[in-house]
């Protein structure tokens, strides 16, 4: 018998397969009908956007030609995308020829033309024409120059071209490299490798002195100037591992690069610090490390922070599962280099390269000599001997241009003789002698005292040491005999750039920094145990030294940079020493308390990371003589510290730095003889009790940059701002203020960076160009400010208004109300400013308005460079102005928020500048950078006369992001837009 339930289910399923043929036929045949009759409209439409792709092609590779005439490289995204474009135009053509052949076949008894295939290619006629209008679109991000006539899209427009390194400039991106061919064959290889996928590591290897580092900084440099531009590399740094180097220093080395804020580090641990390293390293995504002078193979990568390539893979398949990216998208290498082969084979996979550093050959020791000493040597007397000398420094780089600078103007026969005597001497133990000898004779031809002295005490200081560094020290054993501090910081710039001129010192990460290549410190630490009774812990030898009782009653200068001796209990027996430097690894040191009890003569006492909480009575006796005492990132309470400098009343200098300190202790007040207080980065410091500062009468230098703000604070504990200016002696000072101060400054500053109205160290201008907190200047310049003004007016206060016209870097923030800059801060211009920064001023509608008559070239005559960042109402930089520019050296200029703005310069303003630099971002109104429609000026300008345009001849860099309504660069017959690169670096 027959199922109901089952009929009825039955029914039902094909009531709905029905349904669902008549909705197909009725919903889609209609649509492939439409398709059909399309056809010749889209395969027309296809047609004409071939054309227009075939003329984009045609301008572009007319763009690449005028570029190749130039002497530039194409970037790889304008290449790929003429690939591409070729790829397109054939499919289209052959999709089109294919598509008509069928198509007109007919069907229905030739009734009419068959509907299948004139249904595949409409279909193939959309899809191509799609495809082409999109890669149209890409070109418009080659740059509004380049095709004014197409607006630029909403993302970045970056820059078509960048120079790729030729022997003739490669030098130019490494202050000393030279393009020799040996070292032009490794770095061709080094940068194959790099973009080698199979390669993971790289190394490069060779005796010490031969330009390893040179070498891999020239790499660098090339990577950072065209292969992140080429986006191989999105970053790239580099850190000094060498033997005995700090962990923290390391991970300091790679984090600013990074452009982590290295002040976060103090209170972190080292695995933190690796962590935030490698967060950053990760997002960055494709990155190259570089460490030099490594020693052992085995190197904890993830300690600097350092992602793992377990790491690295489980990320790029995150990233490939979570978006289109893929995992070539991601690369992380490293590049290594030592001494030994050894030491970089252990380390390195199947794959990975090592290439060897050699010697420079004959021909390339004496062209590096002659350029040095002069091309004169090549036809003297000498040149036999001359030729002689260079032989002993066998190949090395190092002991060529240290003998180099010893014998240039040496224009007398027995100035040579002599000087190749003295290379054929045997040399202490341990040192090469073609090395020792040359590096030698460079310091022996220092005819200053002064300056051999300075050179040994550079040596006993830690890498990368600064100018202050120098100065505190050198002041506390009378180095440099002068009175001030500022003669002494004149006198020690003087003789640090002459000991740099001479090849004994290199720059640090700036340049108030120095350091010495390993080669020439080992050299200068044996000269200063054999001539000036200084011993430095460096190595096996030193230590042997330190136990040597007659040798250490004839010490005079002790260092310890690394930390990791034991100091003995019964202290140091030393009747002699004047100096003594530890610098601890991780504040776990102890100094023994009677350490110092034979040491009364001494002068400077530098302790670094110590731990003076660690345990009770851990204070060490200090002796009372002393004159300058340094206790960088050294932890206390108020009562150690107390009792540490209650009885120095000699102490000239002071310093701080970094420490762990929250109270200053009232003892302080008897250091009447201070003239040096360095209080930067303690960030934990609350309370300077009352008159403290006020009692340091003779103090000359303050220092509190990143440190104490708590001034005049309710409970009247805290010292009030007033008592600097009872400091009549004080010329430089750093300070952050939370408030617009009513007090006045002292009036002799020359030196000062002064913060006011920022109140947090984590606070920052919000377009950071620059940290809004960092106290490292754009120029290292002596004189900044950096204001807040929330309602307070610069006006009102003279003493702010005096300092305004000293500054060399100003950073305002604020000025609500102020519609004219220069009206506010001052009418009579800043004859001294350097770099200008505004910010998130919100009534501001221009810069400068010569309403006042004031001349435009007196308003910023050496501006160099000017940051607009957030200025809503901005509708000009420079109002009512036809000719002479405010901005007569203005170098760099860069402009983020400003919606109102449509243009930065007039023609005939811009065409007076010498600009390198111009970024312009996120301005929804800006239609060209140039306007070429004059103002009617008020008849104060000068207007000077200039043929073409000085512009074209200096713009080496142009970033445009995120300018909705840009349509060009500008439009002038004076000037072409292609002439604006020409024979420029990026």
């Amino acid at each position: 018998m027959p199922d109901p339930i089952s009929d009825a289910f039955c029914a039902k399923v094909v009531e709905n397969l029905v349904d669902r043929i008549l909705n197909f036929i009725l919903n889609s045949v209609p649509a492939r009908i439409a398709v059909v009759r399309k056809c010749n409209g889209n395969v027309e439409n296809l047609q004409n956007q071939v054309e227009k792709l075939k003329d984009k092609r045609k301008s572009v590779e007319s763009l690449i030609e005028e570029i190749g005439r130039r002497g530039r490289s194409i970037d790889h995204s304008v290449q790929t995308w003429l690939t591409k474009a070729e790829e397109f135009i054939k499919a289209a053509e052959e999709a089109v020829r294919v598509g008509d052949e069928f198509a007109n076949k007919e069907c229905f008894f030739r009734l009419c033309p068959n509907p299948v295939p004139r249904y595949k290619l409409s279909k193939e006629a959309e899809r191509n024409s799609q495809d082409i209008v999109q890669h149209l679109e890409v070109a418009t991000g080659f740059g509004p120059l380049l095709f004014s006539h197409a607006p630029p899209r909403q993302e970045d427009v970056a820059s078509v071209s960048y120079s790729s390194p030729t022997q003739q400039d490669v030098a130019a991106l490494v202050e000393g490299f030279e393009e020799f061919d040996s070292r032009m064959d490794v770095l061709k290889q080094i940068m194959e490798a790099l973009r080698n996928p199979t390669v993971n590591k790289i190394g490069v290897y060779g005796t010490s002195g031969v330009g390893k580092t040179m070498l891999v900084k020239m790499v660098k440099g090339m990577l950072v100037k065209m292969l992140v531009k080429a986006k191989q590399f999105t970053v790239v740094v580099m850190a000094t591992v060498t033997k005995d180097r700090d962990l923290k220093n390391i991970q300091e080395d790679i984090a600013r690069d990074l452009g982590i804020d290295l002040l976060s580090f103090r209170e972190l641990t080292d695995r933190q610090v690796a962590d935030v390293i490698k967060r950053k390293l990760m997002k960055e995504r494709k990155f190259l490390v570089i460490l030099d002078d490594v020693w052992d193979t085995e190197i904890d990568f993830e300690k600097f922070g350092i992602p793992s390539a377990s790491e690295m893979k489980e990320a790029m398949e995150k990233k490939s599962e979570e978006s289109s990216s893929r995992q070539e998208d991601m690369l992380c290498k490293i590049l290594l280099t030592s001494r030994f082969h050894n030491v970089l084979s252990g380390m390195m996979g199947e794959k990975d390269p090592v290439f060897e550093v050699h010697k420079l050959r004959d021909e390339e020791a004496w062209h590096l000599f002659k350029k040095v000493v002069g091309s004169n040597v090549e036809s003297s007397n000498f040149q036999p001997t001359a030729k002689k000398i260079v032989e002993k420094c066998i190949g090395l780089p190092v002991a060529i241009v240290s003998v180099g600078k010893a014998m240039k103007g040496k224009t007398q026969q027995f100035e040579w003789d002599d000087a190749l005597t003295e290379l054929k001497k045997p040399s202490p133990d341990g040192i090469s002698a073609a090395v020792y000898n040359p590096i030698e004779l460079n310091y022996n031809n220092l005819k200053e005292g002064k300056l051999k002295q300075t050179f040994i005490l550079c040596s006993l200081l830690s890498r990368n040491s600064s100018i202050d560094d120098l100065l505190k020290c050198g002041m506390g054993l009378d180095l440099f005999q002068v009175n001030t501090i500022e003669e002494t910081r004149a006198r020690v710039l003087r003789l640090v750039s002459h000991l740099k001129r001479s090849s004994l010192l290199v720059d640090g990460n700036s340049s108030l920094q120095f350091d010495l290549h390993d080669q020439i410190r080992e050299v200068a630490l044996s000269i200063a145990f054999r001539d000036h009774s200084g011993l430095a812990l460096v190595d096996d030898v030193a230590r042997r030294k330190l136990q040597d009782r007659k040798a250490l009653e004839k010490l005079k200068w002790i260092s310890l940079p690394n930390g990791d001796i034991e100091l003995p209990a019964n202290g140091l027996q030393c009747p002699q020493l004047t100096f003594f430097y530890l610098s601890n690894k991780a504040q776990s040191q102890a100094v023994p308390l009677e350490f110092f009890r034979e040491a009364d003569g001494l002068e400077v006492l530098c302790l670094t990371k110590i731990d003076f909480k660690s345990t009770p009575s851990s204070i060490p006796f200090i002796p009372m003589n002393l004159h300058s005492l340094l206790l960088d990132q050294c932890v206390f309470n108020v009562e150690d510290l107390g009792a540490i400098v209650g009885n120095l009343e000699n102490l000239e200098v002071l310093s701080l730095a970094g420490c762990y300190v929250e109270q200053l202790p009232r003892e302080m007040e008897k250091l009447t003889k201070l003239k040096f207080l360095d209080l930067s980065d303690c960030t934990k410091l609350k309370v300077i009790p009352r008159q403290v500062l006020a009692g340091l009468s003779k103090l000359e230098e303050l220092k509190m940059g990143n440190s104490f703000d708590q001034w005049d604070d309710e409970e009247g504990r805290n010292a009030g701002l007033a008592e600097l200016t009872e400091l009549h002696m004080l010329t430089a000072l750093e300070v952050r203020i939370p408030n617009f101060p009513e007090t006045l400054f002292p009036e002799n500053l020359v030196r000062f960076k002064i913060f006011i109205g920022i109140a947090s160290r984590r606070e920052s201008w919000e377009y950071r160009y620059w940290d809004s907190y960092s106290w490292n200047s754009y120029f290292e310049s002596s004189k900044m400010m950096k204001l807040k003004l929330e309602g307070a007016s610069i006006k009102s206060n003279d003493s702010v208004k005096k300092l305004l016209k000293k500054t060399e870097e100003l950073y305002l923030e604020g000025l609500n109300g102020v519609e004219s800059l220069l009206e506010e801060l001052d009418d009579e211009g800043f004859q001294h400013l350097k770099c200008l920064h505004v910010q998130n001023a919100p009534d501001i509608r221009h810069i400068f308005n010569p309403a006042g008559g004031l001349l435009p070239s007196h308003v910023f005559p050496i501006l160099e460079v000017l940051t607009l960042s957030n200025l809503e109402k901005m509708e000009k930089i420079c109002h009512g102005l036809t000719g002479a520019a405010p901005f007569k050296v203005l170098r760099k200029i860069t402009v983020y928020g400003c919606h109102q703005l449509k243009n930065l310069f007039s023609f005939s303003m811009a065409r007076q500048l010498q600009l390198q630099e111009i970024k312009v971002a996120n301005c929804d109104n800006i239609e060209e950078i140039i306007d070429d429609v004059e103002e009617q000026g008020n008849g104060n300008e000068i207007v000077e006369e200039s043929e073409g345009c000085k512009l074209g001849g200096s713009l080496r860099s142009l970033t445009l992001r995120r300018l909705p309504k840009l349509i060009r660069f500008f439009n002038s017959g004076n000037c072409s837009g292609i002439s604006l690169f020409n024979n420029k670096d990026e």
